[in-house]
């Protein structure tokens, strides 16, 4: 016990402090992050074997120690394959800070109104006809990977384009329309979408719906489902389904989760370079 101590000692330096300060913040952080799920348990017995190596290795248990350091190698890469989604939610929390938001602040949000009225129009012209859409409305969470699983147009927003684009027999009108206030432009039309995994949806909801509630499972964006058989406009968001509400219902909830109040603090020029 007293080599030990003599051991930490001569190892102990305000560095060391510092670093093992760095590390328990960035475990705690960690766990925070993964409570409740399925990867807390096996991420606690990895952090278990973590302590095991070194303290094998000091007692002179080799061959345990050999095993302990295979196990942890091998650990890590199946735990980022198998845990994939919560690292990834994990991930999204970190970018979410509050110090990357001020960094990325959006521009000044002075046309928002007209964009969304635009929206809004091309939605109930679809309704009333009975014609299916999916919108998704982009927002932190980038989504080029479902842009290119369409159409890219780079197009200003317009009620007529939005139209055109769900009218039936269209080239892309089964797919979803990716659209962004921030940089006011439609991205792509045609893409595909993933289906929600929420297996205690009712049957009465069609394709475009799960799709739409799968969207927000994935990433923050808001999604407005409109119905081809009943004309209904619904909305997900944050893993919910709102269904049958009416347009300044949508309208609303499209300037509360878009709107950016002008504090003079805009980094418009970062932004713009980092949504590029």
């Amino acid at each position: 016990m007293e080599e030990l101590l003599l051991y930490i000692q001569s190892r102990m330096t305000i560095g060391s402090v510092v670093e093992v300060l760095i590390i328990t913040f960035i475990v705690y952080r960690v766990l925070l992050w993964i409570r409740g799920t399925q990867a807390e348990q096996v991420f606690k017995g990895l952090i278990l074997l973590i302590f095991l190596a070194p303290l094998s290795a000091w007692l002179g248990f080799t061959t345990l120690n050999l095993m302990i350091t295979s196990v942890s190698t091998w650990a890590f890469i199946f735990i980022v394959v198998v845990f994939q989604p919560e690292f990834r939610s994990a991930l999204e929390q970190l970018g979410n800070n509050q110090f990357f938001k001020d960094l990325l602040k959006k521009p000044s949000m002075d046309y928002l109104e007209k964009d969304v009225a635009k929206v809004i129009n091309a939605v109930g012209s679809l309704a009333k006809e009975e014609v299916g859409a999916l919108i998704v409305l982009e927002k932190n969470t980038g989504l080029k990977n479902i842009v290119k699983t369409g159409i890219e147009l780079d197009a200003d927003i317009s009620s007529e384009l939005l139209v055109n684009i769900f009218t039936p027999n269209r080239p892309l009108h089964d797919g979803a329309v990716i659209l962004n206030f921030w940089s006011r432009r439609i991205r792509a039309a045609g893409c595909l979408l993933p289906l929600s995994e929420n297996r205690d949806l009712g049957s009465e909801l069609g394709t475009r719906h799960r799709a739409g509630l799968g969207m927000t499972e994935k990433c923050d964006a808001i999604v407005i489902i409109v119905s081809e058989e009943t004309g209904q406009v619904s909305y997900a968001s944050n893993k919910i389904l709102f269904q049958d509400v009416n347009p300044e219902v949508l309208k609303q909830v499209i300037l509360q989760n878009f709107t950016v109040k002008d504090d003079g603090k805009h980094n418009t020029w970062f932004y713009k370079l980092w949504r590029n």
